[in-house]
């Protein structure tokens, strides 16, 4: 696939590039988009479970007994090869896998 800006992938705005942010005891680099999906970026792309754990106590306001609670039909999830120089993504691996990952994560409304 080819590499296009990064774009939420719930709902197509189109996103500026992850920043650092530190909300409670939760520092992470992300953001957040206006459907109410949260990102964050594994820079290596080698701390996906931990980045994940991080996105979805992002999303769930850095409560993060509410984010471990969570089961999988209560959120959803895409996870993108990221160009941190250019700001863009692709589904598959560029550069031999060394690019980073950029993971979204969208509560489920109950």
């Amino acid at each position: 696939m080819r590499r296009r800006p990064l774009q939420c992938p719930f709902c197509d705005n189109y996103l500026a590039p992850p920043v650092d942010i530190s909300m409670k005891a939760l520092e992470i680099t992300g953001g957040i988009c206006a459907c109410g999906a949260v990102y964050a970026l594994d820079r290596m792309g080698h701390n996906l479970g931990e980045v994940f754990l991080d996105a979805l106590t992002f999303a769930c306001k850095g409560d993060i007994d509410k984010a471990m609670a969570l089961t999988p039909e209560e959120y959803e999830t895409e996870t993108l090869d990221y160009d941190v120089h250019t700001n863009t993504v692709s589904r598959r691996g560029g550069r031999g896998g060394r690019s980073g990952k950029i993971i979204f994560v969208r509560l489920k409304d109950k």
